[in-house]
């Protein structure tokens, strides 16, 4: 029979590998958090894997991609995000002014926005030829307020109720086009020049037919990586920096960005 000094001794190493279970969780590597707007998230896979490689830090990096109302949502309701990464200024600015953020928000990058038809490679009257249109939701995703904003420019209205189609961000309607479920969509440049889409495949919207899309950057409190994520924040700010020309030159986007003289319900060459 086990002895009463047994007994208390198994029960005293029971307690010990339980307490010491504990302790190896709490002291378990904590990854720096990223809420992405995914019309940036392939940049942004990136700039992760350049910034492991010049620091040296290969510490867990998990990145979160949505549109930027849902995540804006998300960090408001206290999820532990360490940095946000907007398609938008407004958003982390609202944050910004909560108290929520260590920091203001600061602009990353701009965006641009085009329309992509992959049926159609001539330089014609684009949206004549659609039957059925994807954008991101306006009121979630600041590239589909301005897809909404260029078709207010132009006049345009859909044929039927069933031409235009909404999806949550611009990665949901670029998915939607290339599986065939809308024959066109409004995406990013960033998007179409990331899977190599030809460039008489896409035309390049006007920048007077919609606001700027300014993006900004916040480090969040909600999060345990603060320190982390300023490094990674000042690292991504450099490196944009460097590649931002200093002077301003004649852009070279391939094709012919969506212009017109005047308004019209059809977008013009």
């Amino acid at each position: 029979m086990t002895s009463r000094f047994e007994q208390l001794m198994i029960t005293r190493l029971v307690l010990l590998s339980v307490l010491l279970a504990g302790q190896s969780s709490l002291f378990a590597e904590t990854p720096l958090r990223i809420a992405v707007a995914s019309n940036y998230a392939n940049a942004l896979n990136k700039t992760v894997a350049r910034y492991k490689a010049k620091t040296g830090d290969t510490r867990t990096i998990s990145v979160s991609i949505g549109s930027t109302g849902k995540l804006f949502a998300q960090i408001q309701g206290g999820a532990p995000f360490d940095l946000f990464l907007a398609a938008d200024l407004e958003r982390p600015k609202m944050l910004a002014a909560s108290s929520i953020t260590l920091g203001p928000s600061q602009t990353y990058t701009t965006g641009r926005l085009v329309l992509w038809h992959p049926k159609h490679n001539t330089h014609g009257e684009l949206l004549e030829q659609v039957d059925r249109l994807a954008m991101a939701n306006p009121r979630l995703a600041p590239y589909g307020l301005a897809a909404k904003e260029t078709l207010q420019y132009l006049n345009w209205q859909p044929p039927t109720a069933r031409t235009l189609v909404t999806a949550e961000n611009v990665g949901q309607v670029f998915a939607m086009v290339i599986t065939g479920n809308a024959d066109a969509g409004f995406v990013a440049l960033s998007q179409v020049r990331e899977h190599q889409v030809p460039s008489n495949q896409y035309r390049i919207i006007d920048e007077h037919m919609h606001r700027p899309i300014e993006q900004g950057a916040v480090l969040l409190g909600n999060g345990a990586q603060a320190t982390r994520a300023q490094t990674f924040l000042n690292f991504l700010l450099e490196e944009q920096a460097a590649s931002t020309p200093t002077r301003k030159t004649p852009r070279k986007l391939g094709p012919a960005p969506i212009a017109g003289p005047k308004r019209s319900s059809v977008i013009d060459q």
